[in-house]
């Protein structure tokens, strides 16, 4: 295919008279998990994008920034749009942030992603720590493929709905969830596919992340009569169950990180007394494995 050096000069023309829209990942929990390039990309900009104005300002003053903000969200996102690409434009550049991960992603935005490549508008994606690979690499299930479903459906006759197409799905499933609305999935898959393995990540790269581990029969026992905040990532196990030696998979429990140094030396915990937490967290799933000659599990 022959490129038109007219069409290549103007698109030159364009890129520098244009500013650049920059989609930059921030912490989902840890602030240290911030990238030495996003940094530089935040204090360059003339302008940071932000879902909600009291986390943006958190983010930039965790960061020693002070640039100016602006709006973007699922209320304001139609009348917003057409401002911020007007920016663009006149040359500013803008970075898009979200509360914490990767913009766009189950996040408001793509109107805008979508307006800047009909217009010709440059954009840079700034990658960074993602709550859904952090959940599948630590769920121990295959994820050569997997099936992302987002979040389900805040009715109950949908959500049920949903739940039954993706019990036969063979691929890894993953879903995000809130806390006021993990119970009520959890009733749900349990009465669906009440034996099929599942995970549950809390809090990821934080101090006090956890982990859950069971099927969702037992995963709806532990969670329904116990109160817990933060965000959800829940993944479970393609049908039919994949075969793997270790068939006896996932005792139902639940795996607390350590605190850090920094917490301890707060409440003036001795470091010695870490190798008591460090009993409770393996750093992996607790698989089981079976000695056929006895039938017995081995210790």
């Amino acid at each position: 295919m022959e490129h038109n050096p007219e069409n290549l000069q103007n698109k030159e023309q364009k890129e520098k008279k244009y500013g650049t829209l920059y989609i930059v990942s921030t912490p989902i929990g840890n602030d240290d998990d911030i990238t030495i390039r996003a940094l530089k990309v935040l204090k360059s900009v003339d302008i940071v994008v932000c879902e909600e104005p009291k986390v943006g300002a958190r983010t930039l003053h965790k960061y020693n920034l002070s640039q100016k903000m602006e709006l973007l969200n699922e209320q304001n996102e139609m009348i917003k749009t057409p401002q911020l690409v007007e920016l663009l434009e006149k040359g500013k550049n803008l970075a898009l942030i979200c509360d914490g991960g990767t913009p766009v992603f189950a996040d408001p935005g793509l109107l805008l992603v979508q307006t800047c490549l009909k217009k010709e508008i440059p954009i840079k994606v700034i990658p960074g720590v993602s709550s859904l690979m952090t959940a599948l690499v630590r769920s121990g299930f295959p994820i050569d493929q997997f099936l992302y479903a987002g979040f389900l459906s805040r009715k109950k006759e949908e959500r049920i709905l949903q739940l039954r197409r993706l019990s036969t799905e063979k691929r890894t499933v993953v879903l995000l969830e809130t806390p006021y609305r993990l119970v009520p999935l959890l009733e749900a898959a349990a009465q669906i596919m009440p034996d099929r393995r599942a995970y549950i990540g809390c809090n990821l790269t934080m101090p006090f992340e956890t982990h859950h581990y069971g099927t969702f029969k037992e995963l709806y026992n532990i969670f329904k009569n116990t109160k817990f905040k933060g965000e959800f990532v829940v993944c479970f196990d393609g049908s039919p169950i994949h075969e793997i030696e270790d068939d006896n998979l996932f005792e139902p429990k639940v795996e607390i990180a350590p605190p850090s140094k920094k917490i301890e030396k707060s409440k003036g915990k001795k470091r010695t007394s870490r190798s008591k937490d460090n009993k409770r967290f393996s750093g992996k799933p607790s698989f089981r494995k079976k000695d056929k000659s006895k039938n017995k599990r081995k210790k």
